[in-house]
């Protein structure tokens, strides 16, 4: 499992360090703010992410109490995917971050593995 710096987004461009992801998943820091995006440059095969809920019952100020599932999302080969931002107090585990795993397919639990040409970045916009 690898962790991945944030990297803030700016008017003058950034020049983000995308990462292979990691064959036992992923995870950062969260402030709430962070979004990720996936590339899958492969040339047929399709990789599911997911992202677990920490929480599964979030309270929600005008709607009551919401049950949250997990986030999965199913990256076809030469596409991308952005998701996020992350709600800290349902997606933070107890050291403050997102977990990310990433399998071959859409179904099963084959974990990925050698060159599997899936990409990830962790951006983020700061607010003022």
């Amino acid at each position: 499992m690898a962790v991945i710096t944030p990297i803030k987004i700016t008017e003058e461009a950034i020049s983000a360090p995308v990462v292979t992801c990691a064959a036992g998943g992923d995870n950062f820091s969260n402030t709430g703010i962070e979004f990720i995006r996936i590339n899958n440059s492969h040339a047929s095969a399709t990789y599911t992410v997911t992202i677990p809920a920490q929480t599964t019952t979030y309270s929600f100020p005008r709607h009551g109490k919401l049950t949250k599932s997990n986030t999965v999302k199913s990256i076809t080969a030469g596409t991308s995917a952005v998701i996020g931002p992350f709600k800290t107090t349902v997606w933070n585990d107890a050291n403050g971050k997102v977990q990310i795993t990433y399998i071959l397919g859409t179904s099963g639990t084959t974990a990925i593995t050698g060159s599997h040409l899936l990409t990830i970045e962790v951006l983020y916009l700061e607010q003022k």
